[in-house]
């Protein structure tokens, strides 16, 4: 699997890096790389980076545990044709939750006059892992890799409005699959759809608040893993001064389609969290640069104390615009 997403990786590199030479006028090339890193103090028994790998029970909720991440954070924008036509895109956010926390990006987006902006993106995630039988307890349980990627197409700032749709498909393969080999009814290759609206709304030249919507269909293999979420997100961008303010905090409600054959009980998951972003925008007069903390906490609280989650995270990042 390594091998195999180091291959995708170089090719997906290469067409972005290649793309804009076919435009006849000169690209515009803008983005940001930030350098930094997160800690996450997390408690996730299905997640090999918030659980033991040794588990003595299924009854009690996860232990914590504390992962530290250096990262490099790369974004950018190529203008390929006139002001207001094509644009292709490179970023690492993930369209939705179930990709994980960092996903690759490659997209476009154009403007079509009196409609919007039409965005398309293909992305895939190249670290994630998840434990080959994540029930298996009194003996070390074994991490496997899983492939999840998939596309994005939306239209953005639909008739001049800050109103945004946006449909997700992602796919999602695990490469030694233990769990669903025993019991099919677990069996985690499957894919997740995705509708999501949101509405931008500026009470102030300095403020801008965007409610969102979205819903959620887990469609896998095992049928006691797939399920239908909702989530309800705010979200608001303050500017004082050179200081931009990113509060948001959202709820989330999820439920599976069958009985959970080792719990022999219906999942159901209430999900919520708060996070606050901060960017101080050219620190010492350094124009071309900013620095960027984060600070967020989440909780999931299921029907069956085994899939209750918790984390933590810490970040901070000095990033150079460009």
């Amino acid at each position: 699997m390594k091998t195999k997403t180091l291959k995708i990786i170089t090719v997906a590199g290469l067409l972005f890096l290649l793309s804009p030479a076919v435009a006849e006028e000169p690209r515009a090339v803008t983005g940001t790389v930030g350098i930094g890193g997160i800690v996450i103090d997390s408690a996730n028994n299905l997640n090999p980076n918030g659980s033991e790998r040794r588990l003595e029970s299924l009854q009690s909720e996860p232990d914590r545990e504390t992962t530290g991440i250096a990262i490099i954070l790369p974004m950018a924008t190529w203008d390929i044709g006139q002001k207001g036509g094509v644009k292709l895109y490179f970023e690492t956010e993930p369209p939705i939750d179930e990709v994980g926390g960092f996903a690759f990006t490659l997209g476009a987006t154009n403007t079509i006059e009196g409609v919007g902006n039409l965005d398309t993106a293909a992305f895939f995630t190249p670290f994630e892992e998840v434990w080959e039988d994540p029930y298996v307890t009194g003996v070390d349980r074994v991490e496997t890799d899983t492939s999840k990627y998939g596309v994005k197409i939306g239209l953005n700032r639909i008739m001049g409005s800050g109103l945004r749709v946006n449909l997700v498909y992602m796919n999602d393969d695990v490469d030694n699959d233990v769990i669903g080999r025993s019991t099919p009814e677990l069996a985690r290759d499957g894919g997740v759809y995705s509708l999501n609206v949101n509405y931008s709304y500026y009470p102030s030249k300095t403020v801008e608040i965007r409610p969102r919507v979205s819903i959620r269909k887990g469609d896998y293999d095992g049928n006691a893993n797939s399920f239908t979420k909702y989530k309800i997100e705010l979200e608001a961008r303050l500017m004082l001064g050179k200081v931009m303010l990113i509060p948001r905090a959202y709820y989330s409600y999820s439920e599976y389609d069958e009985v959970h054959p080792i719990f022999n009980r219906i999942r159901e998951t209430d999900g919520y969290g708060i996070s606050l972003m901060t960017n101080y925008m050219a620190p010492f007069n350094l124009q071309d640069w900013s620095v960027m903390g984060l600070l967020s906490y989440s909780r999931g609280e299921s029907t069956i104390n085994f899939y209750d989650t918790e984390a933590i995270t810490v970040g901070g990042f000095l990033n150079y615009h460009f």
